[in-house]
């Protein structure tokens, strides 16, 4: 068992692991989707939320900010009965004003990807970790960022909320230093 895989065994979170967590991303719209996505597994385990992703994308339209950006509490009642989703109602909310968000950072930075990698001065922090033990979940930079995100409306984006994101995006590499999964910087 490879121990940086978050000691699991299902094949789904592995594969997500394996193939996607802690790849650096760029692109802006794919980051948007894993905040946002990130945004919904506040108080569940990233598991559940995982499981339910091709759901999320069908409810919001594939993440495509400006088209989420405009729906409506009507559309977020009719989400309130979406198969597959969480159905917590300032979750829901949580993503529409997230897309509102990234269109005025993605206007005032340029992009939104930029925006985010700015935090990092545009390379992968390695975390080095060398045991599973030695993984933290929060600090000083997914705090401020998580501040900064709330100025632009983003909500359910907590500090921890946010540091595991910076891990899943690849702005931090916290893949245990002899993962065979660790990009190479």
């Amino acid at each position: 068992m490879n121990e940086c895989a978050f000691g699991t065994k299902d094949p789904v979170y592995l594969d997500y692991h394996d193939h996607f967590w802690g790849q650096p991303l760029y692109d802006s719209k794919a980051l948007f989707k894993l905040l946002a996505l990130e945004s919904q597994h506040a108080g569940l385990s990233w598991l559940t939320i995982l499981k339910k992703k091709d759901s999320y994308e069908q409810a919001f339209y594939n993440f495509e900010p400006s088209k989420v950006a405009t729906m409506t509490a009507s559309d977020i009642d009719q989400l309130m009965d979406f198969p597959n989703i969480v159905h917590h109602r300032k979750k829901l909310e949580a993503i529409v004003a997230q897309a509102q968000g990234y269109l005025t950072i993605e206007q005032q930075y340029g992009s939104f990807s930029d925006f985010l990698w700015s935090y990092v001065d545009g390379h992968p922090i390695d975390l080095n970790y060398k045991h599973a033990k030695d993984r933290i979940t929060v600090d000083d930079r997914a705090t401020q960022l998580s501040k900064d995100l709330k100025t632009f409306g983003f909500k359910f984006l907590g500090p921890v909320t946010v540091f595991s994101f910076l891990e899943a995006a690849g702005l931090y590499d916290a893949h245990l230093q002899d993962c065979p999964f660790k990009p190479q910087h």
